[in-house]
């Protein structure tokens, strides 16, 4: 028996087309079970649907309208723009930078125990989980003084550093999601620039700047930091109390800023800090003092659902993030996979579900 195929031009027998039938149902199965590009995590049509008109939370889906009220306006916050993955939003209050600096050192000067606490004090619980729409997981750390803590390191190898290709210096962080800042900074040149990096054990995010372009960098950091003698002139470092009390030599002075994986720390007592549930987002109002009106900030964070994985970090989604952008314009962001910004939305976000976390950098500029 022949089956003619007029469209193509050829014709099979039964036998053939048979096995052909087979070939193509096995492809079929293969692909129904084939991982996607973002990991295995399913989405259906009413999934999809609701994180066009809601949020995605720990509390499940839930209208922007709740979280104005129930999270936004108690901490002084609400909603301007209601988009999607995140809103815009103005702080109804806005802070002068003397009260900013002066609110931080005030929590930085409280008693701290000498071991970090193993989980949220029961009576700040709402405060840091935003009042249950974030969740929690226990992920402890002691980095205030236990043995084998990270130390700054390869300060003194600077002009070895320079030398490396983009993975190389990647993997002196956290591989492939680190090579975001490279993708977005080459994206965002830093011609001449002077800039701030927020959070540095090691100098891989200060390299990439130099890389492209900058042509000073403060970072600070609370450790010491001993740089490459032939480097003094480009690079220099601060202790961030240093930083708060002498803020108005650097208010309004930085063309750019940088922090990767270091904010979202913040406020969580892993490394000896006060406990504070608005930790980083003080973090986010400092750098807005520091940068000059349209000053670039790169900021990498873990992206997922809105949480805290205590004390190792915070997770940030559709809510949190919308506090931490407050004052900036959000123009691109980057993956570690490719050179071209991606367009950022609610699937992306949430991909990897419950506590599942990715990293990339973002691009804001300071309005």
């Amino acid at each position: 028996m022949m089956i003619e195929n007029y469209s193509r031009g050829y014709s099979v027998n039964s036998y053939e087309h048979s096995n052909l039938l087979e070939t193509f149902m096995k492809l079929m199965l293969e692909l129904q079970t084939k991982p996607s590009p973002w990991e295995t995590y399913e989405w259906n049509a009413t999934e999809t649907k609701l994180l066009e008109t809601n949020v995605k939370t720990h509390k499940g889906f839930v209208t922007l309208d709740e979280i104005n009220e129930k999270v936004y306006r108690p901490l002084g916050y609400q909603i301007t723009e209601y988009k999607f993955p995140i809103p815009k939003l103005q702080l109804i209050n806005e802070a002068t930078c003397d009260t900013v600096f002066s609110e931080w050192l005030k929590v930085s000067r409280e008693p701290q125990p000498e071991t970090p606490p193993k989980s949220i004090p029961g009576w700040r619980m709402n405060e840091f989980l935003m009042n249950g729409y974030a969740g929690l997981d226990s992920y402890y750390f002691n980095d205030k003084n236990a043995a084998g803590s990270d130390k700054p390191h390869n300060w003194d190898r600077i002009s070895k550093l320079m030398k490396y290709s983009k993975m190389d210096l990647a993997n002196l962080a956290y591989g492939i999601e680190s090579a975001s800042v490279y993708h977005a900074m080459a994206a965002h040149r830093l011609d001449e620039m002077s800039g701030v990096v927020i959070g540095s054990m090691q100098p891989w995010v200060e390299v990439m700047a130099l890389r492209h372009g900058a042509k000073h960098i403060l970072t600070v950091e609370y450790n010491q930091l001993t740089i490459e003698e032939q480097f003094k002139d480009r690079l220099s470092s601060i202790l961030p109390v240093d930083l708060v009390n002498n803020w108005n030599d650097y208010a309004d002075s930085f063309d750019f800023a940088a922090s990767f994986s270091s904010i979202e720390h913040s406020g969580l007592g892993r490394y000896g800090d006060p406990l504070d549930p608005i930790g980083d987002l003080r973090e986010m109002l400092k750098i807005r003092c520091l940068l000059k009106k349209g000053g670039l900030l790169f900021l990498g964070l873990p992206f997922g659902t809105d949480a805290i994985q205590y004390n190792a970090h915070r997770i940030y989604g559709s809510i949190r993030l919308g506090m931490m952008m407050t004052g900036f314009e959000w123009l691109a962001t980057y993956s570690g996979e490719s050179p071209e910004a991606f367009e950022f939305n609610s699937t992306r976000l949430h991909y990897k579900g419950t506590f599942g976390l990715t990293q990339y950098t973002m691009v804001l500029r300071k309005l």
